[in-house]
C-alpha cells in the first residue's frame, strides 16, 4: 500500500512539473521576441496632398514610416480612452495592444503586434491584410493571424479603413492607387477650371 502511494506521488509530481514545463514553454514561446509600442508623429494626408499641388507634383508617396503613423494614429484615436502617444490600447476588455509595427509588401501589409491578454499573459501576433483600394480609402483586409507559428481564426480581426482626404477646394482627384514594396503611391488628377 505505501509503494502504490508513493508510485501514485511519485507519478502526480512528474506530471505536474511536466505541466508547469509544458505552461512555462508555450508562454515564452508565445512572447515577443522585440519591444514595440504605438508612438507615432501624427501626419496629416491633406497637408502632403496640398505641398504637393502646390509644387505642381500629381504622386503622393506614402512610406512605411507613413502608412505606421497613419494606422497608429487611427487605432489610438478608435480605441483609446484618453490614451497618450505611445500608451498601450485596449481592443476589448481581455486583449491590450502594447505596439505593433506595419512593414508594406507590395500589396500586402504585414503586422506586428505585442499585446497582453488578461493582463498577464504577453504575447506576438503576426498578422497580414490585403491592401485595395476602395475610393475614398485604402482597405485593409485581414489574410491570415497567428501567434508565432500558430494559426488564429479571422474573425479576430477587424478590416481596418484609412482615409485619403484631399483638399476641399475640388482642385484635386485621385486617379490611381499603386502598393507597392515599402511605399504607396497615390497618383492625382488636378482639375483646374479656368474663369474663360
Amino acid at each position: 500500500m505505501l509503494k502504490a502511494f508513493r508510485r501514485l506521488l511519485t507519478t502526480l509530481l512528474i506530471f505536474i512539473l511536466l505541466l508547469g514545463g509544458a505552461v512555462w514553454w508555450l508562454l515564452s514561446y508565445i512572447a515577443p521576441d522585440e519591444r514595440l509600442d504605438m508612438a507615432y508623429t501624427p501626419i496629416s494626408v491633406r497637408d502632403k496632398a496640398l505641398a504637393i499641388i502646390k509644387n505642381l507634383n500629381t504622386e503622393l508617396v506614402l512610406t512605411e514610416t507613413d502608412i505606421n503613423y497613419v494606422i497608429k494614429a487611427r487605432l489610438m484615436s478608435e480605441y483609446a480612452s484618453a490614451g497618450t502617444n505611445g500608451a498601450a490600447v485596449e481592443l476589448n476588455e481581455d486583449v491590450r495592444l502594447d505596439g505593433a509595427v506595419f512593414e508594406l509588401e507590395e500589396d500586402r501589409l504585414v503586422a506586428r503586434m505585442n499585446v497582453t491578454y488578461k493582463d498577464r499573459i504577453p504575447a506576438q501576433l503576426d498578422a497580414v491584410y490585403a491592401l485595395e483600394w476602395q475610393p475614398p480609402n485604402i482597405a485593409l483586409r485581414p489574410q491570415s493571424l497567428a501567434v508565432k507559428d500558430i494559426g488564429l481564426p479571422l474573425s479576430l480581426l477587424e478590416p481596418i479603413l484609412i482615409p485619403i482626404e484631399l483638399p476641399e477646394q475640388n482642385v484635386v482627384a485621385i486617379r490611381d492607387v499603386q502598393f507597392e514594396q515599402n511605399q504607396i503611391k497615390v497618383l492625382f488628377k488636378v482639375d483646374v477650371k479656368l474663369p474663360f
